[in-house]
């Protein structure tokens, strides 16, 4: 038998997501899309939702189905299933069986721990957080150039001051030319770099592609792997 216990440890529930747009009927026009501005305010109001809101979940055999209802009813999120995709992306959503037993954990921590090893992830769409599979969450390629001159530059390396202690008609040696320390050879050198260290799974997609110009690479793949480039470029050192 099927068991889900969902918990709130705040004392109210916080207000409920808009509603979600409806589909205009037909002969009407369809309702004007939401301005970026707000676009993003709406998403923002979800995320902080999913890291703010702890709960104390208990699953025996739940399905997706099962989570998303009580998560609704706890967070006030409005969450929808997208089947059509997943199955289409090649998950089976009503093959999902989740078993969770935490205390005082965020919502966002409890669909990261129930999805966890399956190809699922979430977007949001206006004020609805959407699960669906992890190729329709990463959205679509777009192009994004990184200069990556200053990780090229060579750098001289001065020999330190001689702290010997000599005959006063002693005769120094003519001290050695600096060293030239270049971390990195190339900007192809570079580009296999972020190959190997981002966007794990993603490389060979259809889309996706990374391509050197003198001192620049073009990469043209996720949003969420374009963070993981630029976080991996400034930490490398300079």
């Amino acid at each position: 038998m099927r068991r889900l216990l969902l918990l709130p440890l705040l004392a109210t529930a916080l207000a409920s997501a808009e509603d979600a747009p409806k589909k205009a009927p037909a002969g009407k026009p369809a309702t004007k899309a939401p301005a970026p501005a707000a676009r993003a305010e709406k998403a923002e109001s979800i995320v902080n939702l999913l890291k703010s809101r702890r709960l104390t979940v208990k699953l025996e055999k739940a399905t997706v189905d099962e989570l998303v209802e009580h998560l609704r009813a706890a967070t006030g999120i409005n969450i929808f299933v997208h089947k059509g995709r997943m199955t289409k992306d090649g998950v089976d959503p009503d093959g999902i069986v989740i078993d969770l037993d935490v205390k005082d954990v965020t919502a966002g921590e409890i669909l990261n721990l129930a999805f966890a090893g399956h190809e699922v992830g979430l977007r949001i769409q206006g004020n609805i957080l959407i699960v669906t599979s992890k190729k329709d969450a990463r959205g679509t390629p777009v192009l994004r150039v990184y200069s990556v001159a200053h990780l090229l530059v060579p750098i001289r390396d001065f020999p330190g001051q001689d702290m010997n202690v000599y005959p006063s008609n002693y005769q120094r040696p003519d001290p050695p030319e600096p060293e030239v320390v270049q971390t990195y050879e190339s900007s192809e050198q570079l580009s296999e770099l972020v190959r190997t260290y981002t966007g794990e799974g993603t490389w060979e997609d259809e889309g996706v592609r990374i391509t050197v110009f003198r001192n620049h690479l073009f990469v043209r793949t996720y949003p969420a792997v374009h963070g993981e480039i630029q976080r991996f470029l400034d930490q490398l050192p300079h």
